[in-house]
């Protein structure tokens, strides 16, 4: 069992885990840069201990969903082990990778901009290790069709840490979730982690139709979280309008838009499947028929999730007219093209699980450019009409290029 262990653990941290030490130096220089600035912000202990438990559940949750994960569980099942003794291991190392490389770094920002007690800090790292054993136990209900369950006992846990905010209170529920979750997963099958990888079927049914957009409704489809993030982003969007409302005399309208482009996993599908880029890349003439595709296939789920804000600010703050929505193709547009190209341009390949993928920093450059022109709109509203010749002329450029082919 420590062979199956190890070879996890190189498989998620690297041969001589380096993304372990590339974390914890992270972490440090945030903690010392942070600290150096000796900028103080009251936060709340609960903040702290939400952000321990959904953040590291939802990453625990990323990595017990991901294809390179299903990957190294199928070279693992090949190997000779014990069934049931092969759980703890198994979610000890996804845990171990969470907690290390994702959670660490948003600790040491929370622990250097606010002054913390022992109990605290502990209550936290407390929080995060039962947020990965119940994460991978919620999994598997999920899997099995216990759907009433993980939704309830997450809520249990909300409602005592928004609600009550008592560090004895937050302790209990965190032990008898951390009990319940070890129980549970005492009698899990090794199996019952594994999933067969859908998306080859997909990618097999691409390459024989030749249609892409057929494609990239098929992976979203099949991918339930990449629809999390696109219903997370609406539901964002729905409370979105009345907090940018608050800044009175100000235009806030195109950052709110701008904020919801960050939909990392529809930006980054060449980058999360080798197989559909080298289908796509060997075959002549796809690369500007491809970034047609799937540049519109981007600017579609933005512009649902930019009508669901468009919607929200009328029925709270009101106002709406042409330019509203002039500004919501613009973003959605340029956003699409951008993504597109640099998906096109400059893929990600050095990653070991999709939360290294979704993370990484290339998933910023277009939301901040995004929300630089954001600023510009805001300020100079005749800016629109020069943006919009300048989409114009990149849609016309991108259909001659594909037209030529």
């Amino acid at each position: 069992m420590l062979k199956h262990v190890s070879a996890l653990f190189k498989q998620f941290f690297g041969v001589r885990y380096e993304s372990s030490i590339k974390s914890l130096l992270i972490a440090a220089i945030i903690y010392t840069a942070a600290s150096s600035a000796e900028l103080q912000i009251p936060i709340a202990p609960f903040i702290l201990y939400l952000t321990s438990v959904f953040f590291t559940a939802g990453i625990m949750w990323q990595l017990l969903t991901g294809k390179r994960q299903i990957e190294a569980m199928q070279g693992m099942l090949i190997l000779p082990f014990d069934n049931r003794s092969f759980v703890f291991p198994y979610v000890f190392v996804l845990g171990m990778h969470t907690l290390i490389v994702r959670t660490l770094p948003i600790w040491a920002l929370f622990y250097s901009a606010a002054s913390w007690n022992a109990q605290e800090i502990f209550l936290s790292v407390f929080c995060g290790i039962m947020a990965c054993m119940a994460a991978a136990a919620w999994y598997l209900m999920f899997r099995k069709g216990q759907i009433a369950v993980p939704v309830l006992w997450g809520a249990g846990l909300l409602a005592i840490i928004l609600l009550v905010r008592q560090w004895t209170a937050v302790l209990t529920a965190s032990i008898v979730s951390l009990a319940a979750a070890v129980l549970y997963l005492t009698f899990a099958d090794a199996y019952d982690f594994y999933s067969a990888d859908a998306t080859k079927k997909t990618v097999r049914h691409t390459s024989q139709t030749g249609s892409v957009f057929i494609y990239f409704l098929r992976y979203l489809m099949t991918n339930k979280s990449y629809l999390i993030n696109s219903a997370g982003l609406c539901a964002i969007a729905c409370f979105l309008p009345k907090l940018l409302g608050e800044f009175h005399g100000l235009n806030l309208f195109p950052v709110g838009l701008a904020l919801l482009l960050l939909n990392t996993p529809i930006c980054t599908l060449l980058s999360s499947d080798p197989d559909l880029e080298q289908a796509v890349r060997i075959l002549p003439g796809q690369a500007d028929k491809f970034l047609i595709k799937y540049g519109l296939f981007i600017f579609s789920v933005s512009a649902i999730t930019a009508a669901v804000y468009l919607c929200s600010w009328q029925m709270t703050e009101g106002g709406i007219g042409p330019e509203h929505v002039g500004m919501l193709f613009l973003f959605a547009m340029q956003s699409g093209i951008l993504s597109a190209m640099l998906e096109w341009k400059y893929p990600l390949r050095s990653w070991k699980t999709e939360s290294d993928l979704w993370h990484h920093p290339r998933k910023y450059i277009v939301p901040i450019g995004m929300l630089l022109m954001a600023a510009i709109v805001s300020v100079y509203p005749f800016v629109l009409w020069i943006w919009s010749a300048v989409i114009l002329a990149e849609c016309c450029a991108l259909l001659y290029a594909a037209g030529r082919e």
